[in-house]
């Protein structure tokens, strides 16, 4: 049995929350469908734990307060949700940072100055590789999503149809 699992980056977050100025209305529309069609076919999304925070810095920047204001509940919802019963996305991984943070940095180097991918992203590909290896026996296709091409490059299994906007 084969599953799809979705590695969510935050570009993806912003469309699906309609993140105010920074989402684009097209992208966010394309981006929810995806999340539906993927869902309906048993696909599993995991969000990085980094992702959350940049999604929530995106959104107190939002201009309008009432909008913020729905986003940012929205967001608290989704998350105590998440964490609660894994529906619509598993936040992944936790762990002490003395276990976490030096091989992260250590892969975090050379992808930085030779590539020029960031602390998150690195965070978000190692989260896709660790998943990889994690549903081995299952012999998913990990994916990442995101507007994000070099990121993307970084991905396990190169999806078939990504979608950029």
């Amino acid at each position: 049995m084969s599953i799809a699992v979705y590695v969510i980056d935050t570009s993806y977050l912003v469309e699906l929350f309609g993140c105010g100025r920074f989402s684009n209305k097209t992208a966010s529309d394309i981006v929810r469908k995806r999340f539906k069609e993927a869902d309906r076919a048993g696909g599993r999304f995991f969000v990085p734990l980094p992702c959350p925070f940049e999604l929530g810095d995106h959104i107190a920047d939002v201009k309008h307060e009432e909008l913020r204001q729905k986003l940012a509940d929205n967001l608290l919802k989704t998350v105590l949700d998440s964490l609660k019963t894994s529906d619509p996305w598993t936040i992944t991984p936790t762990g002490p940072p003395e276990e976490i943070l030096p091989p992260l940095l250590a892969r975090f180097v050379p992808l930085a100055t030779r590539q020029g991918i960031g602390l998150v992203d690195t965070f978000t590909m190692l989260e896709a590789f660790r998943l990889k290896e994690k549903h081995k026996e299952l012999k998913s296709r990990v994916h990442i999503w995101t507007n994000d091409r070099a990121l993307k490059r970084q991905e396990p299994d190169p999806e078939p149809e990504p979608y950029f906007w």
